[in-house]
């Protein structure tokens, strides 16, 4: 055990061990990374398939009530053509026409007659007919029917004649000469089959884990649910929609007759929209329905990699201490010989193991007139470091070798702090020390001088720009290492900035200006061009206030700046980080809103209208108001130059601004 135990104690710290020890963590975590990267795929593509499905089921859902809805329609219409102002005054006669038409009760639970005054004259039920019920004077629907003269859809409610949640179509009664003599009532139950009858199967149990759909009006109250309780309620009812809804009212409530998604962390959500109600079909998925089985096959997954993995270190660590063999007699040898037993012959063999004897012994003699003549250069050029009014420095293997005081002064470091440091310490990351000696390199093969600007750090004070000019010790031998010059400048560059800031910025908003506008357009523009390009939609919209020129007229041109102040800032609060916004004119104001189709910049262009039509500025004992007129534009599939997108986006404000002011309008 003794002579185990020390065995072991020798081995661990070989190299031997080290590459078994190595070797079998890179395999191990090989295995791992390439395990975990593929279920990681296969849950991304999975979760991809599964949205993609879900959009088209809720698009299938959006399009039974779209044709449900049109079908009745059709019917209530076809209906109210037999029914003449002579049946509306001949109960008789009303009675034995609607006898006739129980075709409708595949359709409505309830259909009512009301003449022009809104009093009920018949109601049609499963039951039967009944005679005169209460009237309808006064309610929204039958309002808006006799006011529009054209079919209406209500919002969901409790039925007149029957008390649950429906839905009512009506349709209006018109004569030949126009006039409305009745409106002829259709009601669609919510709960009990009707308008989204089939879209999920009624349940009494909990359906929180369970994938559901759901149908919602436009005001986001429930109308089709599992859970029949939750009907008619609102979008807070149900909590496992309230997130994605809340995303939909963000996004400026997109009604589209194409399925979209607003997934959050817990659930997948697909949604469509239905034109002929307004309503929007939701479909629920728990993302745990998904990850359950995914875990357990992770899981497994790894399980099978570690065993794989244990058993090929086991044949690894064999197999190295098999080829490791000879280094073991080359290395006591080497002992030997650093030892001071100058007698000590380097091993005689064959192969890798006597190239490599050969190779240090030559390398041992090298070193040792290299290191001669590089003392003899090091100390040459430390007088002349000591005396240079620059910044010099000399590195070699990407340490600083000798350094001047000059070069002290501006890194903040002694001399001792800095000799024998990798020269990435002054850098203000490593990568700028790779890219700037990855330049260099590539100016030294071109038989340059390198320079260029960096941001270097001290040990104390704010990192500072400098220019650095490097040469080549020696051109034809780049291992000789380079000659650094270091020049501070910091308020070369602040200057410029600065400049160059003024150039592309308006200074009395800190928007852009119109150069600067322009330059972003056209590198969205240049963004999009090639095959790998960003194809993404972008929408461009053109502000023009309405009512600030006589601002400037009657309360002067502090009051029109204030006023543009103010116009800036809320339209910096309306828009995200990633938008441009910029005043290009007098009164005129643009946007640019990367990767937003023309509806989603309709939706920040009115968000835009409604806070600057809320400005309100006192000033002088006055209150000063503006409004402003907007037009969206999208950059169009076909492709165009910078200034026929914004022309386009003029004319659609200009369309505004014809309609009155204080709406947007879309190219």
């Amino acid at each position: 055990m003794g002579r185990r135990g020390g065995f072991v104690a020798r081995w661990l710290p070989t190299l031997k061990a080290r590459l078994a020890v190595g070797s079998t963590l890179v395999l191990f975590t090989s295995i791992a990374l390439t395990l975990t990267q593929m279920v990681r795929v296969a849950e991304q593509h999975i979760e991809t398939t599964v949205e993609q499905q879900q959009q088209v089921e809720v698009q299938r859902s959006a399009d039974v009530v779209s044709r449900r809805v049109r079908t009745m329609q059709r019917a209530l219409s076809a209906t109210a053509t037999f029914v003449t102002p002579s049946m509306m005054a001949d109960a008789r006669q009303r009675n034995e026409f609607f006898r006739t038409q129980t075709s409708l009760q595949a359709f409505f639970s309830v259909v009512a007659l009301a003449d022009a005054d809104g009093a009920i004259l018949l109601a049609m039920t499963a039951d039967g007919l009944t005679g005169p019920q209460a009237s309808v004077a006064g309610k929204s629907t039958f309002e808006r029917a006799l006011r529009t003269r054209l079919p209406v859809i209500s919002s969901p409610m409790v039925g007149v004649v029957v008390p649950k949640p429906v839905v009512v179509l009506a349709h209006p009664l018109l004569a030949d000469d126009g006039r409305v003599y009745g409106v002829l009532f259709g009601s669609m139950p919510l709960v009990d089959g009707g308008l989204a009858a089939d879209l999920d199967d009624p349940m009494d149990d909990d359906v929180e884990d369970e994938e559901v759909t759901v149908v919602t009006d436009a005001n986001g109250r429930i109308v089709s649910h599992p859970d029949r309780s939750r009907v008619l309620r609102e979008v807070s009812a149900e909590p496992r929609l309230a997130p994605a809804y809340e995303r939909w009212l963000r996004a400026g409530r997109p009604l589209s007759a194409h399925a979209g998604a607003w997934s959050g962390d817990e659930e997948l959500v697909a949604m469509a929209g239905e034109p002929e109600t307004g309503w929007q079909v939701w479909r629920i998925l728990p993302r745990a329905l998904l990850q359950a089985p995914l875990r357990e096959a992770r899981i497994e997954a790894l399980e099978v990699g570690a065993v794989f993995s244990v058993a090929m270190a086991a044949l690894m660590v064999w197999f190295l201490a098999q080829q490791l063999q000879p280094l073991d007699r080359l290395q006591r040898r080497a002992a030997r010989l650093i030892a001071g037993d100058q007698r000590t012959e380097w091993p005689e063999a064959d192969g890798e193991i006597g190239r490599l004897a050969a190779t240090l012994r030559q390398a041992a003699v090298e070193r040792m007139r290299a290191e001669e003549a590089r003392a003899v250069v090091l100390r040459r050029l430390g007088s002349v470091l000591a005396a240079s009014p620059v910044g010099l420095a000399f590195e070699r293997d990407g340490r600083f070798q000798l350094v001047s005081a000059e070069v002290c002064r501006l890194i903040g470091r002694d001399e001792s702090h800095l000799v024998g440091q990798a020269t990435e310490i002054i850098f203000a990351t490593a990568v700028d020390d790779e890219a700037m000696r990855r330049a260099a390199a590539d100016a030294f093969d071109r038989g340059e001088v390198y320079e260029g600007e960096w941001r270097l750090v001290g040990r104390e004070g704010p990192p500072f720009w400098s220019r650095l000019r490097a040469r080549p010790v020696d051109a034809e031998d780049p291992a000789a290492g380079a000659i650094w010059c270091m020049y501070d400048i910091s308020g070369q560059i602040d200057a410029r900035q600065r400049l160059e800031y003024a150039a592309r910025h308006d200074p009395l908003t800190s928007l852009l200006n119109r150069d600067g506008f322009f330059t972003a357009v056209q590198q969205v523009l240049d963004a999009r061009a090639g095959i790998d390009g960003d194809h993404r939609p972008a929408t461009v919209v053109m502000i023009d206030l309405d009512q600030f020129k006589p601002i400037n007229d009657s309360s002067g041109h502090a009051a029109g700046d204030a006023m543009l102040q103010l116009v800036a800032a809320a339209i910096q609060d309306n828009v995200r980080s990633s938008d441009s916004a910029a005043r290009i004119g007098g009164d005129e104001f643009a946007l640019l809103l990367p990767h937003c189709d023309a509806a989603q910049g309709l939706g920040v262009a009115r968000k835009v209208a409604q806070a600057i039509a809320a400005i309100e500025l006192d000033w002088e004992g006055r209150t000063l108001r503006v409004g402003a007129s907007l037009g969206v534009a999208e950059f169009s599939r076909d492709g165009h130059s910078v200034e026929e997108w914004l022309a386009a986006a003029d004319a659609a404000c200009y369309q505004a601004k014809h309609r009155g002011g204080g709406v947007a309008a879309v190219a």
